[in-house]
């Protein structure tokens, strides 16, 4: 009896037959300020991305369900239409926000690309930075698969070849030495290094690829799978 009449009142709620202002400050207001306690205070635990994105992905399919039911529901409201009229309008942006954060979370989780060329344009927003004592990053910018970075240096003389040598097996070195830029590498990214002198005139650019830094590059990798297997 009490499931038929559940049935019975879920099938009236998506005709347009229960009251406006049951569906929208009950199914609406209420229930989203409950869902977004719950998030707010992690009364839902994310364990993993793809439960994160699963609970994005249920509450988007409450926003479509609630934008049906409002505008059936509003469709049949005899009162002043303007109430109907800003009810339709404000769960039309609920859904517009839930569809634009659930594609967000997506990229953040799924598309590593995405996660990357986002870091980059939020470190720019810190340039310039003081690297050490001779240099300083003035830009950075990714373009396809290669990043871009943008020195200016300060006391370093490189006129000479042999100096432009030494100074581009340095910087080679310490991008394959670092585990940050190393993973880049890993991933077929190419980091380019252009130095300019303080008339912004150009003196070197250096271009490092993962064939540059040997076949060692993976031998961490594989030693971390075979004490993974073997437990430790």
């Amino acid at each position: 009896m009490i499931l038929e009449n559940k049935k019975k009142y879920l099938s009236r709620l998506f005709k347009g037959e229960i009251p406006l202002i049951i569906v929208f400050w009950l199914w609406f207001v209420f229930i989203s300020i409950c869902i977004e306690i719950c998030l707010q205070v992690n009364l839902i635990k994310f364990e993993s991305e793809y439960l994160q994105f699963f609970i994005y992905f249920m509450v988007l399919i409450y926003s479509i369900a609630i934008f049906y039911i409002t505008f059936k529901s509003a469709s049949k409201y005899t009162g002043l239409k303007v109430w109907s009229f800003l009810a339709k309008i404000i769960v039309t942006i609920n859904l517009f926000f839930s569809l634009a954060l659930i594609i967000e979370i997506y990229k953040y989780y799924f598309l590593e690309d995405y996660l990357i060329e986002k870091d980059i344009e939020d470190f720019k927003n810190n340039l310039p930075i003081q690297v050490d004592a001779n240099s300083i990053l003035i830009d950075i910018y990714i373009k396809e698969k290669t990043i871009f970075y943008v020195y200016t240096l300060i006391g370093v003389d490189l006129t000479e070849e042999k100096s432009k040598n030494i100074f581009k097996k340095q910087i080679n070195d310490s991008l394959c030495d670092s585990e940050t830029t190393l993973s880049l590498l890993k991933k077929d990214y190419i980091l380019s290094y252009k130095y300019t002198n303080e008339n912004d005139e150009e003196i070197i650019n250096i271009e490092t690829k993962k064939e540059n830094c040997g076949d060692s590059i993976y031998d961490l990798d594989i030693v971390s799978n075979l004490l993974e297997k073997q437990g430790v």
